[in-house]
């Protein structure tokens, strides 16, 4: 698939092979069905220009029900990018991540980046934590902070870890091989992402931990695992620039993963007796540090093809915790669905919201439409990834050839950024660089804002070389045009607030055009390509080159749809990029 990127193949294909096995179970496309959040017409006020006020959000983020909120209570739907290095020594700045990177993220409206801190480079050696680790993790947090970005530390892992044991190649990157207990399963060897479902030694290791075995040290799994969270906890404290912490990427549901396919409901009994206790114990380890960031659990992988449904707690029973999920469908009908039961699960717990990763594609209709959902959902997201789907490689700057254009022109768009109120509609016309947004000036969690409180929007100088215009219903602008951040203040006594943001003079309040930054209405794609169709994706997906197939048996359905689709083929080893 020419614009599809490895990740997003690859999940294709196993989400695929999912998907078929659940359709086998009479799940259907037609199973969940939600309605789209109505939206009220705003009324008609005049704008009109006003002096600058402070605008820029301010940590620490804290949450009110889904909502992320700053410190003044404004609700936060930032755009990030994950940045993960899944190599040795798994240190962002040593594979190239710099602060020319952090320029350009922060010019381009990116206000947080998911950074990977993995098991193998936090504690390699039994029950020690490298604080040296720690320490190259902390300075590039600094660096992201002098440019305006927060950091999501993200506990990263694929496929448990990269080695069973000394020469015996396992998954790709997480837990050192001190702690892979496989009780001596099969090692199928096969590659991400089938091996979730492929490799019994993959599967064993989950389970070890979730039956919270003990390690070659004899301590027991959750206790280093715990403590590893209370050494990051000890280090990051107080800091008002970290957003808080991911738990664990993508969980797998260890050796009995089958009932988790078996209904829409997904799978209670092991989202309580596995994930449950094992965020429980990070959540003891980072509050007995005295920090009191957000912390995020992850449902398990299948909740991200939108065909089943989670029922994690809230993590620990924490009040400043929620849960952050990914968005990796077969079908882009299905989309709509991971997005609805994110919302209904916090609906039913009051957990904090955030999707840290979806994408994993340079297809700019792919990525309009998929960024397009998410705004419209009202969610913070963190696309996947910086590298190598926004630039081709770290280790040139962030311009010219080294951007992907495709996947530039679609990611990089104005949002609100911190509003002052209650988000109630956002739309963004990917094509003609037009923002609708809608606020409720009722604060969330209750009460009501001071006069004068702005709703900030962050508005990319890229999108828009020439200029933008602003008009507000409800409202006027007080920041100063042309700036890459507007703000806007709510009129006395109005209930609603309704902003467009648009390019050119067309609109009651022009801004003159933005310095020159190097901006994307030259580059080819910022008008999305036609979707390709379902038979040519199913072309593209299809496997590269015959390999062996595993000796695992797998669930009746899967094996069979495995073996047809010739998915032996995509189990040539390969180590993904960061």
């Amino acid at each position: 698939m020419r614009h599809l990127s490895r990740r997003g193949r690859h999940a294709l294909l196993f989400g695929a092979l999912v998907v078929a096995a659940l359709a086998m179970t009479g799940l259907g496309a037609g199973g969940m069905n939600h309605t789209t959040r109505p939206v009220g017409s705003p009324s008609s006020v005049t704008t009109a220009p006003a002096p600058a006020i402070a605008m820029t959000p301010s940590g620490p983020v804290t949450h009110q029900g889904r909502w992320l909120t700053d410190s003044g209570g404004r609700v936060l739907l930032m755009h990030g990018v994950n940045m993960v290095a899944k190599e040795p020594p798994y240190e962002p700045n040593m594979v190239g991540f710099s602060d020319e990177d952090a320029t350009w993220l922060a010019d381009n409206g990116f206000r947080v980046v998911r950074l990977g801190v993995l098991a193998t480079g936090l504690m390699s050696t039994p029950g020690v934590v490298d604080n040296a680790y720690i320490t190259q993790i902390a300075a590039t947090v600094d660096m992201l902070s002098l440019h305006g970005i927060y950091t999501l530390l993200d506990f990263h892992q694929d496929g448990w870890g990269p080695a069973e044991g000394p020469g015996v190649p396992l998954g790709d990157d997480g837990f050192p091989a001190w702690m892979t207990r496989t009780n001596f399963a099969y090692n199928s060897q096969t590659s991400f992402p089938l091996y979730y479902i492929t490799n019994p030694a993959i599967q064993a290791a989950f389970q070890s931990l979730w039956d919270n075995a003990a390690a070659s040290d004899g301590t027991a799994l959750r206790a280093d695992y715990a403590q590893m969270f209370a050494a990051l906890g000890a280090r990051f404290a107080g800091n008002a620039d970290v957003l808080g912490y991911d738990l664990f990427n993508e969980p797998w549901p260890g050796t009995t993963w089958q009932p988790c396919t078996a209904t829409q409901n997904g799978c209670p009994e092991l989202d309580a007796s596995e994930l449950d206790p094992t965020y429980a114990s990070a959540v003891a380890g980072i509050r007995a540090a005295g920090d009191q960031h957000l912390i995020f659990g992850e449902p398990f992988t299948l909740f991200n093809f939108g065909v089943s449904t989670t029922h994690i707690a809230v993590p620990g029973g924490d009040a400043q915790a929620g849960m952050a999920f990914h968005m990796y469908t077969t079908d882009p009908a299905k989309e709509p669905n991971v997005l609805a039961n994110a919302a209904d699960w916090s609906a039913s717990t009051g957990g904090a919201l955030i999707n840290t990763e979806w994408g994993a594609t340079t297809d700019a209709a792919a990525v309009s439409r998929q960024g397009g959902e998410m705004d419209a959902a009202l969610m913070p997201w963190i696309f996947w990834s910086y590298c190598c789907e926004v630039v081709r490689s770290l280790n040139s700057p962030p311009a010219g050839a080294n951007l992907v254009d495709s996947t530039v022109g679609a990611l990089v768009r104005p949002y609100p950024l911190a509003v002052s109120g209650t988000p109630t509609f956002s739309s963004y016309d990917t094509a003609i660089r037009a923002l609708n947004f809608t606020w409720s000036t009722n604060r969330v969690g209750g009460g009501s804002f001071a006069a004068g409180a702005v709703t900030t929007f962050s508005v990319p100088a890229s999108v828009y070389p020439d200029g933008y215009g602003v008009s507000v219903t409800g409202g006027s602008v007080v920041s100063g045009c042309g700036t890459s951040e507007v703000s806007v203040s709510a009129a006395p006594n109005v209930s609603s607030v309704t902003v467009r943001i648009v390019r050119g003079a067309s609109v009651p309040v022009t801004c003159v055009p933005l310095a020159s930054v190097g901006g994307i209405a030259d580059r080819p794609n910022l008008v999305p390509e036609p979707s390709g169709s379902a038979a040519t994706r199913a072309r593209d997906a299809a496997p590269r080159s015959a390999g062996r197939t595993t000796a695992y048996a797998l669930a009746g359905a899967v094996l069979a749809v495995v073996v047809a689709a010739g998915a032996s083929g995509w189990y040539l080893r390969r180590k993904r990029p960061a």
